[in-house]
């Protein structure tokens, strides 16, 4: 019988390895998917057998449980509802339709090519519906793709954990009942889903008022406070009925999310970094749980059926669910191919493996043995093998040939939707960039819309406001109202609570009370390099006595950074285009020979701006001034 030392011993090690693959996998720029599974292998009871699970005992399915209770309530977190509304329909049909097509693909491959019984290939089928945030949201932090598909596959895997969770006891019910009918079938899933949500709903929505009275709960608590409550809704719906805790915790942390509570990002980060380490934790122990001596249950006839899963159901899946839903081919294609299998696949099997050991003898004659929950067992971690290595090393390939890899920063948030916000806005948007304008006035919100900008009304300097713009995920934000104190407030804002890596406050012209050495000691920087007359530049732009202008840098580039050079009035550096990739210009920005600067000019601009960076002529853009207010 393992001992409390074995027990210690093999959490420690756990933890360890767990968190040692996260760092190897981030040193080596891949999916850390790949690496905990491989890890987890490596110390398991095969290889090197530092762990052995069974120390865990009765423990071990609590343990993951509770783990994946708050990683999806972690990724009902992340779900922003702005998003999420621009590819609900794609969403919701995968999570529908695409999970009866996968279903229904995968036990007919399990049933002819890996020779399973009716029953068990359909309890296989309904485990491999769930993709899952375990899996999903880790290879898709490492491989930045277009937002479009990064919260379509986020979205689906979020909420599919969840429906598949269920769906699969609904099967194993069915099939283990011999006075079933499929009508019982759908009834014990509706009831599920419906404690679920319903729980989720009211126990969110409690959390969100609560969390909303201030000083209610000191600092330090208020993430365990959260944390606690989860726990609380995910096993009073598993109390109420099996498995409805995972549509529970997923649906709470979406309301939560929707309730805008102050210092969200703060909770949002907790939970991030608690479920990181819940993934590093279940990965290592479920692979050292599986002896690899199972895998030969299911032999080559098992691999055969997860590459048709792979590259024949999952396709046709796709295809079915994004029907015109204004997805292109090349972002229906990455979607095609990412379909990794994660910890609730597994643990659904182990539960339905533990299950099939204990069958009670009136049970018997339902057609399922022990060893076809081992096999059942053995062909799940076959499928998250085989889908989380190739589609978690292939990934990054995959988005580049594609051309889905988001730019490095690639979502902006401006602050004033003024002409020189919507300019700057549109210079970025047009480079690749999402990119945000928020502003308090709604004529300037509704000019940046005109334009094809996204804009928020609202008050830059309001949690609210900032949480529905989700600043915590962009990676640069620039104030560019004629209030330079609220342009310099709201970078520091966006840089020491939001954690946004790169912030630049406009400096106005002739104006006291903020000097460039505040904005320094804050670790931003000063938007275009120098201070401006604000009032002036929208003027000019309103007026088209503004316009933009290109230059290529020469061979004699200019020396020092942007904020010493001496640079002509008539001159508005924008952004500085280098590699493919827009840059925002800014005190410290240094040009080399062969980027692009994009540039506001009036009056000579083109001349002095050529002149500046050493080339004979500008190369006027086209008319790029966003619509008036």
């Amino acid at each position: 019988m393992p001992s409390a030392q074995d027990l210690l011993q093999a959490t420690v090690i756990a933890i360890a390895v767990g968190i040692l693959a996260q760092l190897v996998a981030h040193r080596l720029r891949l999916p850390s998917i790949v690496f905990l599974l491989v890890f987890g292998i490596l110390v398991g009871p095969d290889v090197l057998g530092w762990i052995d699970t069974s120390a865990f005992g009765a423990g071990l399915p609590a343990i993951v449980s509770v783990a994946v209770a708050l990683i999806l309530f972690e990724g009902g977190l992340q779900l922003h509802y702005l998003d999420l509304a621009a590819v609900g329909r794609s969403v919701r049909n995968l999570v529908t339709i695409g999970a009866a097509i996968t279903m229904m693909g995968a036990a007919v491959a399990a049933h002819v090519l890996a020779g399973f019984s009716w029953p068990l290939a359909f309890l296989f089928g309904a485990i491999v519906t769930v993709t899952g945030p375990t899996v999903i949201n880790p290879l898709l932090d490492r491989v930045r793709v277009d937002r479009r598909v990064d919260t379509v596959l986020r979205g689906e895997g979020i909420l599919i954990d969840a429906i598949g969770a269920i769906l699969a006891l609904c099967v194993l019910e069915f099939v283990m009942t011999t006075d079933a009918s499929v009508w019982s079938g759908f009834g014990a899933f509706a009831s599920r889903m419906v404690i679920g949500v319903s729980i989720g709903l009211t126990g969110g929505w409690l959390l969100g008022r609560v969390l909303r009275i201030p000083r209610l709960f000191p600092g330090e608590l208020k993430n365990l406070v959260v944390l606690a409550w989860v726990l609380v809704l995910f096993v009073t719906a598993q109390t109420l009925a099996h498995e409805s805790g995972l549509a529970a915790v997923v649906v709470a942390g979406m309301v939560v999310r929707r309730e805008s509570i102050p210092q969200q990002h703060l909770l949002r980060r907790f939970k991030g970094e608690l479920s990181i380490l819940f993934i590093s934790i279940l990965f290592i122990l479920l692979s050292a749980h599986l002896p690899l001596a199972t895998l030969e249950a299911v032999g080559w006839g098992g691999v055969w059926t997860v590459l048709v899963l792979m590259w024949v159901v999952r396709p046709i899946n796709v295809l079915a669910s994004t029907w015109k839903t204004g997805l292109s081919w090349r972002e229906r294609l990455f979607i095609m191919w990412i379909s990794p299998r994660g910890v609730v696949a597994i643990s659904i099997a182990s539960f339905i493996a533990i299950l099939l050991q204990n069958l009670e003898p009136e049970q018997a004659g339902v057609g399922l043995t022990v060893a076809d929950g081992q096999a059942l067992l053995a062909i799940v971690f076959l499928t998250i093998a085989i889908t989380v290595l190739v589609q978690g090393t292939t990934a990054p390939l995959v988005a580049r040939v594609l051309g889905l890899q988001a730019h490095d920063g690639g979502c902006a948030i401006v602050v004033g939707a003024d002409h020189i916000g919507r300019l700057l806005g549109k210079v970025l948007s047009d480079q690749g960039w999402s990119v945000l304008l928020i502003d308090t006035n709604r004529r300037s919100i509704a000019a940046a819309r005109r334009a094809g900008l996204e804009g928020l009304a609202g008050n830059c300097l309001d949690h609210d406001v900032l949480e529905q713009a989700d600043v915590e995920g962009a990676s640069v934000l620039v104030a560019t109202t004629a209030n330079q104190e609220i342009n310099v407030l709201v970078a520091r804002l966006a840089g020491e609570e939001y954690d946004v890596p790169e912030v630049y406050p406009v400096l106005v012209q002739l104006e006291d009370g903020v000097h460039e050495g505040i904005v320094e000691g804050m670790g931003a920087d000063v938007a275009f390099g120098r201070r401006i007359a604000v009032a002036k530049w929208n003027e000019d732009l309103s007026a088209r006595r503004a316009r933009l202008a290109r230059v290529t840098v020469g061979d004699a580039a200019p020396g020092g950074s942007l904020g010493e050079l001496e640079v002509p009035a008539e001159v508005l550096p924008l952004v500085t285009l280098r590699s493919g990739r827009a840059h925002v210009c800014h005190g410290g920005t240094r040009w080399q020979a062969g980027d692009e600067v994009v540039a506001a000019v009036k009056g000579d601009g083109e001349r002095d701006l050529a002149r500046l960076l050493g080339v004979a002529a500008a190369t006027k853009a086209e008319a790029a001034v966003p619509a008036r207010s």
